[in-house]
């Protein structure tokens, strides 16, 4: 199985002396529920578990937080013994089958502390948003899943040299890196794009010697499965309606997403901008869509400064992205990254690298800057903190290109350092940033793909 941080993080949350109920929020599919059973299993403990789809008669006792009775129910449905005082993790899982029980959660946290509970559903943030039950605040503990990383993606495909290779590479070391080792991670990098992040996808990867159209079979599939889903929670909509939405929102991925779009997706749709607003919000609960939100960047953290009017999306997972899109394989193989599909593909894939580049507690958000409408053309595609700095990051299409969109944060926010992205080899130079006459010396790290989730590793 799968060597996911996400399995480690579990773990320590259950070897910790005081530990809240753990609440893991993810899409359906990125391998939360094959997590905690991994956990388990590598801690030697008993993994009590209960599927709430499937014993929804339990909805009475959740809604009248009767713990004992729960853990004696629970008991009787899986025929394992569990207690206020089990060394046992108690699993709920498909939660959003029975909302209350996330309410829930305050009182077992109050009334047995001892007791390891785990909560999960794929669209509970969804439910939540409709049944408005009270959030346990301060008495659980969140964790975010999403994808397989690239890094995670090496690990479950056997690639134990790149990884080793990766783990050498630092400021000091990475400008080593031969034409030929180079190239293979390339080639890597461009595999994980095709298969994508989901863990189904890469077993069946893994499995089939990466035969492509097995595992475009399955993200058809699973792309099927989450439209469906709107069926289920689709609240004052049809399901045909959000599924338009999902499209219009699927083709502007990468895009500044404006007032402009948002009105050509409603009047396409025949809905309004309000309906759109609200599918968009689903669509973010569901974690199948990130929003990169605008920021000044004057000051840590970004998120003090954001203009929730200006922004972008980033789709859940490459592989899928580029399924719904009807990407051909023959397109990622044949190019650098960043020249396949106007350059969407290689801001997809940093953008969720940098999602899961925080510990899981941390909610994952993203972010970038342009400058005033006169100078639109400066955007700058992400923003990284690391420390107590803000680095600009740009998705560029050679090592060499164009960088006035660096030159103009760097002047602006009178910054020191910055990052590009490409499919050129790692270097770091030394430059001098220049807009209207006004110069400032910058240290530009120039990183290829594969050195995506090393970004804290070489900054420091």
């Amino acid at each position: 199985m799968f060597n996911r941080q996400a399995v480690e993080d579990l773990k320590a949350w259950y070897g910790r002396t005081k530990r809240k109920p753990l609440v893991i929020r993810g899409a359906r599919q990125v391998g939360k529920t094959t997590a905690v059973r991994i956990a388990a299993g590598d801690l030697g403990v008993a993994l009590v578990e209960i599927n709430l789809e499937r014993h929804t008669d339990l909805e009475s006792m959740f809604r009248t937080y009767k713990v004992e009775e729960l853990l004696f129910a629970i008991s009787l449905i899986t025929g394992q013994k569990i207690t206020r005082e089990s060394k046992a993790i108690l699993f709920i899982d498909e939660a959003q089958a029975i909302p209350s029980a996330y309410a829930c959660l305050r009182y077992f946290w109050e009334d047995m502390p001892q007791l390891a509970v785990v909560l999960t559903g794929s669209l509970l943030d969804q439910v939540l948003h409709d049944e408005k039950f009270p959030t346990p605040v301060g008495r659980i503990e969140q964790y975010f899943m999403g994808p397989l990383t690239f890094e995670e993606f090496l690990a479950a495909t056997g690639e134990a040299k790149a990884l080793n290779t990766l783990a050498k590479l630092n400021s000091n070391s990475m400008h080593l890196v031969s034409d030929q080792v180079h190239e293979e991670l390339l080639a890597l990098v461009r595999r994980y794009t095709l298969t994508g992040g989901m863990p189904y996808c890469v077993q069946i990867a893994v499995d089939t010697s990466f035969n492509h159209a097995e595992i475009i079979r399955y993200q058809i599939e699973l792309l099927q499965t989450y439209k469906d889903d709107f069926s289920k929670y689709s609240g004052s909509f049809s399901a045909l309606k959000l599924n338009a939405f999902f499209n219009g929102i699927v083709s502007q991925v990468g895009e500044q997403f404006s007032h402009k779009q948002a009105n050509e997706i409603a009047t396409a749709t025949s809905g309004d901008t309000r309906q759109l607003n609200e599918a968009i919000e689903r669509f973010l609960e569901a974690r199948l869509f990130y929003r990169v939100l605008h920021t000044s960047a004057d000051s840590i953290p970004l998120g003090a400064e954001i203009n929730i009017r200006i922004s972008k999306f980033l789709f859940i997972d490459t592989g899928l992205l580029l399924a719904v899109q009807g990407v051909p394989a023959q397109q990622i193989m044949s190019a650098p990254l960043e020249l396949t599909n106007r350059g969407i593909l290689a801001e997809q894939f940093v953008g969720q690298q940098l999602l899961s580049a925080k510990p899981g507690y941390v909610l994952p958000a993203l972010y970038y800057w342009h400058p005033p409408k006169s100078e639109i053309q400066a955007e700058i595609d992400f923003l990284y903190e690391h420390g107590n700095l803000i680095y600009p990051v740009e998705v560029k299409s050679s090592g060499k290109g164009s960088i006035k969109s660096l030159h103009s944060y760097i002047i602006k926010k009178k910054a020191d350092q910055a990052i590009r992205i490409s499919s050129a080899k790692p270097s770091i130079d030394e430059l001098i940033a220049k807009v209207n006459g006004i110069e400032r010396p910058f240290k530009l790290f120039n990183l290829p793909f594969y050195l995506i989730n090393r970004l804290d590793q070489i900054l420091s």
